[in-house]
């Protein structure tokens, strides 16, 4: 059943075109029947819902953001003479983070680059490094669900954005986590925004959801409870044109709850008033406005320092066929 939804008329139903490129899949995919859907309360405004226009204020003077990219660069089995087979992949994955100081161009630091090769079942296969410059860690989950080994590259990427971060807030660092903060420390009490650019279930009373796509560039709604950890609102970052639908250039923020709530309305307040400077525009950028400018050079940085997929699925095929020649010889 699809969710009611408004637009710029307010009183009747229209097509919409998702300003994300096709092969990114869509930026809005809520289903008011989902099991996962969540109707989280209102905490400010004395729990009504209502709609926000920040006072002008600029960025912080020590603002990173931090983001990852990955990639299943080969589908593999792994046959036993029983003739028994498991799954696995060879993937690869990266993060980092753009820092903007005081002074001075933004910079991009911090940068990690790993792959691994995940079975499924619990087994493990260690791939000789490549004479090309390409290494795998043998890594392997217990799961034998077809997905486990790609949702486990997710967790590893998750893992070392979060990592990335923690060091960052650590140096002061005001940080915009790109995705949830799933990964993030839960007291973690330092500055940290995260922004959340999909938006694959209903996180609001029906009424509060249908005032969201109503929103302003620059303008924020009240702040909401997202179970015990974090705060969150959803903001409009950008314009992204008149064929987009409702939902196109919004984002929602988090904070973490254990800031407090006066602490976490600061928090999304000042973001909200600057985040949309580093909205992406639709010529360089196939997620304008809402994937943030600095993250999309980010991502491009990394994919770079990937590497070639084509080179990479070769490597993993040439260390296979080792490994093979090597059990044989055995």
């Amino acid at each position: 059943m699809a969710i009611p939804q408004t637009n710029d008329t307010g009183r009747r139903p229209f097509i919409g075109v998702e300003p994300f490129d096709a092969s990114y899949g869509a930026g809005f995919r809520a289903d008011e029947e989902d099991e996962h859907t969540v109707e989280c309360r209102v905490v400010e405004d004395g729990g009504h819902f209502r709609i926000h226009q920040p006072r002008d204020a600029g960025p912080p003077t020590r603002l990173c953001f931090v983001d990852g990219v990955r990639r299943t660069e080969a589908h593999l089995t792994r046959t036993n003479p029983q003739g028994e087979t498991i799954t696995g992949i060879a993937g690869a994955w990266g993060a980092g983070a753009v820092l903007i100081g005081e002074d001075g161009p933004a910079e991009i630091g911090h940068v990690e680059i790993r792959r691994a090769v995940i079975f499924s079942g619990g087994e493990q296969v260690r791939l000789h490094p490549h004479p090309g410059g390409w290494r795998w860690t043998a890594l392997s989950v217990d799961s034998e669900e077809p997905h486990a080994a790609s949702q486990h590259l997710q967790r590893l990427m998750r893992d070392t954005e979060a990592a990335i971060a923690d060091h960052l807030f650590a140096e002061g660092w005001l940080v915009v986590f790109d995705g949830p903060l799933h990964s993030i420390r839960r007291s973690r009490r330092t500055p940290v925004v995260g922004y959340v650019k999909t938006h694959h279930r209903r996180t609001l009373a029906v009424e509060h959801w249908q005032v969201v796509p109503g929103l302003l560039v620059g303008e924020r709604t009240s702040i909401f409870a997202m179970k015990d950890d974090r705060y969150a609102c959803y903001i409009r970052v950008g314009d992204p044109g008149p064929w987009a639908g409702p939902w196109a250039g919004i984002a929602r923020l988090e904070v973490p709850a254990s800031s407090g709530s006066a602490q976490a309305i600061a928090t999304v307040d000042r973001a909200a008033s600057w985040l949309p400077t580093f909205a992406s525009a639709p010529h360089r950028d196939a997620r304008a406005p809402v994937n943030l400018a600095p993250v999309a050079r980010l991502e491009q940085h990394l994919h770079h320092l990937i590497g070639d997929s084509r080179l990479a699925l070769r490597a993993v095929r040439e260390a296979v066929m080792q490994h093979n020649r090597d059990e044989e010889a055995v």
